[in-house]
């Protein structure tokens, strides 16, 4: 028998992530979900994938532009985690009063990430109620040495501490 969703949770909650913004530029304009199922798939050819919920209205978004960008964010972007994970419900479009930037397909990217990839959708797979999108990375960059990324752990925000 498989395990119950909220003992899933609470075990998943042990395991520390960094955490993103993916954005799309789609014919309704700009969308962004804060997601952490994220990774590097392959180097050659470079491919990451990301796993978002097919209820969240980024999922069709991401579909129908069939390009996106992850943002992988600093411990300075908090406040850009929670308005994209729907933390902010005060915020009309949570991309109010962000200094953004283009990637080369027109998905959105936050001043100061650690770095971001500018994907095109090679492909989508079925893993239960998410879609397994395989990105393939057209672009790419990195920021300044010594940025801290922002993880998630415990169902909290965290900082990495160096010694």
């Amino acid at each position: 028998m498989a395990v119950e969703g909220p003992l899933l949770r609470q075990a998943m909650r042990r395991w520390a992530t960094g955490v993103t913004v993916v954005t799309t530029r789609a014919p309704a304009g700009f969308h962004g979900i804060t997601v952490n199922s994220f990774t590097s798939l392959s180097l050659d050819p470079p491919l990451c994938l990301i796993c978002i919920d097919r209820r969240a209205r980024a999922h069709e978004e991401i579909a129908r532009a069939g390009a996106f960008a992850v943002n992988i964010l600093s411990d300075q972007h908090e406040e850009i985690a929670a308005r994209f994970a729907g933390r902010r419900p005060d915020l009309a479009d949570p991309f109010t009063g962000l200094a953004l930037a283009a990637a080369p397909s027109g998905a959105p990217v936050f001043a100061g990430v650690v770095s971001y990839l500018d994907c095109a959708v090679q492909e989508q797979l079925a893993g239960g109620d998410h879609t397994i999108f395989v990105g393939r990375v057209e672009h790419a960059e990195a920021g300044p040495e010594g940025e801290r990324p922002l993880l998630f752990y415990g169902g909290a925000f965290q900082r990495v501490v160096m010694d």
